[in-house]
């Protein structure tokens, strides 16, 4: 196998492993917030939730939907 060949592969398995240990911590960060007096903050069924260790949710607000945009097309922020 060529020295290229390896180097991707290599950088692929590294890469999968981030996205894996990146899933691991949210979850474990997530899971001790929601433990946490405060709750989470959520987006659930088109509005914004805290949401508490017993299951219990409180509304904080409508949010609008989300915005279709077209990958073809740049946009720029304006500050």
């Amino acid at each position: 196998m060529s020295e290229k060949m390896i180097d991707i592969d290599e950088r692929d398995m590294v890469n999968s492993r981030i996205a894996e240990l990146a899933r691991k911590a949210f979850s474990a960060a997530y899971k001790e917030a929601l433990a946490s007096e405060d709750g989470v903050t959520a987006v659930v069924d088109g509005a914004l939730y805290q949401v508490f260790k017993d299951g219990t949710k409180k509304k904080i607000k409508d949010i609008p939907p989300r915005i279709k945009l077209d990958r073809n097309k740049v946009y720029t922020l304006n500050a």
